[in-house]
């Protein structure tokens, strides 16, 4: 039921579109042949001016393209690009967490290690570390920085 009330709002658009394309082709001939009035050559041209404006938009529509359609897909880009934002940044949170678990399992190995060992030396075994003192490679860094985002351009 719902998609056949959409198909004929689409169609009436459609037929709409066309018959003013073909009213604004008609205009033009009769204006080509008839002489504009120096009176109403203002009011005229005003009117005239509107109706070829929208031209583009009829002429988009007699197409099959909506604008309307437009506007929901930049709207779902739009909430696409938040989504993977988010997604960059709990990335960029679990690689520091992954980097400073390695860190300290890697400290601790050593204290355990030098505790163990024949030849163990005196002093602080293990130095805390915390989220940031840790450094990621160059290949981790280089995925997890956002680029700025750019505002969008309306047209």
């Amino acid at each position: 039921m719902q998609d056949s009330k959409e198909d004929l709002k689409i169609k009436r658009g459609w037929w709409f579109s066309v018959f003013f394309l073909i009213l604004v082709v008609l205009l033009i001939v009769f204006l080509s042949y008839v002489k504009i009035v120096d009176e109403n050559r203002d009011v005229l041209v005003g009117i005239l001016g509107v109706i070829t404006g929208s031209i583009s938009s009829m002429v988009a529509i007699a197409s099959g393209r909506d604008p309307s359609e437009v506007e929901d897909l930049k709207e779902k880009l739009s909430r696409a690009n938040a989504d993977r934002e988010a997604l960059i940044g709990r990335l960029r949170d679990a690689q520091i967490q992954m980097q400073l678990l390695r860190e300290q399992i890697f400290e601790l190995q050593n204290a355990v290690i030098e505790k163990l060992s024949v030849f163990s030396g005196s002093g602080s075994i293990i130095k805390t570390k915390k989220e940031e003192d840790v450094e990621l490679k160059e290949v981790v860094e280089k995925y997890i920085t956002l680029p700025k985002a750019k505002p969008e351009e309306e047209n």
